[in-house]
């Protein structure tokens, strides 16, 4: 009992500091985003618009339009309903624009051409397209947990590399806290304490401090940091084993790897560790985009129609070869 009671007067003066900390922070309206350091977008979860029936979409950067088809969820064509019918192999992908199919028509982006592919090669199989433009593997999860896991998909196909890889003010995890996001702070209540996000926030703005001596500038960020990156995806794999389903890294290949670089090997790494396939065109795309066309010339952040047939056909092989369809 006295022990006890050591303990208590112990820990008492701790609890009420602490408290007292967190209602001064709050009071002060402290932390808060540095009013020098803009946001890179606008809000931290969004999702394209529901049951879209060919809207013309702009591409600003070729001056031209292509049009979406979306279910209920926002989700892309290839369309199928939620609820995966019996005999059904069903394939989710995951990924930004570049999986979404940003410049191209519905039946032309690499998911619903690896679609297309794989019942040529007698692998039929349901390909439920989840990329969103803009999306990091920050935005995916919740997404998984809002809507993606009711497709109960039999193989998970994690694209998420060329948004994560950007680098801007904030992380979307930053991002999410100093606007006190609702969806962010109801699945982790430790951000909703001022004392400990004022904690991460001084180790974050020393870390930034100390690159900005050493480059000589204003320094930025990954929109999602190499060890976030790394526990995304372990995240991810998690929930899709949940559901029963396989689980893949795929690298989206771009014109040239270029600042995607670090995150790559992330994938590569983490494919050895999670004992997971992981497949990465990125020297193949880079060598045959020396003598073809197959991003926009104006946008070669986004593939055209030639090199997203080029890429689902690649993935559809891999998937084949590698025994990951029926």
């Amino acid at each position: 009992m006295r022990s006890l009671r050591r303990l208590a007067f112990a820990v008492l003066p701790v609890l009420v500091l602490g408290v007292a900390v967190e209602l001064a922070l709050r009071g002060a309206g402290w932390p808060d985003k540095d009013p020098k350091r803009e946001f890179g977008h606008s809000d931290v979860y969004w999702v394209s618009g529901s049951s879209l029936t060919k809207e013309p979409f702009p591409h600003k950067e070729m001056n031209t339009t292509f049009r979406v088809l979306t279910d209920s969820n926002g989700l892309r064509a290839p369309l199928h309903a939620p609820e995966k019918p019996p005999g059904t192999f069903r394939v989710m992908t995951l990924g930004c624009s570049t999986t979404f199919g940003w410049g191209v028509e519905d039946d032309e982006s690499w998911p619903a051409r690896m679609e297309a592919a794989l019942a040529a090669e007698g692998h039929p199989a349901e390909v439920i397209n989840a990329g969103q433009p803009g999306y990091t593997s920050f935005q995916g999860l919740w997404l998984w947990d809002r809507v993606l896991h009711k497709y109960s998909p039999d193989l998970v196909i994690f694209a998420y590399v060329v948004q994560d890889s950007r680098k801007l003010p904030y992380s979307d995890r930053s991002q999410a806290i100093l606007q006190e996001n609702a969806d962010f702070l109801k699945q982790n209540l430790l951000y909703q304490l001022k004392s400990y996000v004022a904690v991460r926030q001084l180790i974050d703005r020393w870390r930034i401090e100390k690159k900005d001596k050493a480059e000589g500038s204003a320094a930025e960020v990954y929109r999602v940091p190499p060890d976030e990156y790394a526990e995304n995806i372990r995240s991810f794999a998690d929930r899709a084993r949940k559901v029963g389903a396989q689980f893949m890294l795929f690298g989206f290949p771009l014109e040239r790897e270029g600042y995607t670089a670090e995150h790559r090997s992330i994938l590569r790494s983490a494919a050895e560790v999670l004992e997971v396939p992981h497949y990465d065109p990125q020297t193949e795309i880079e060598r045959m985009s020396s003598s073809r066309v197959l991003y926009f010339p104006q946008d070669r952040g986004h593939a055209n129609a030639d090199g997203n047939d080029v890429i689902g056909r690649g993935v559809a092989r891999f998937l084949i070869t590698h025994e990951l369809v029926p």
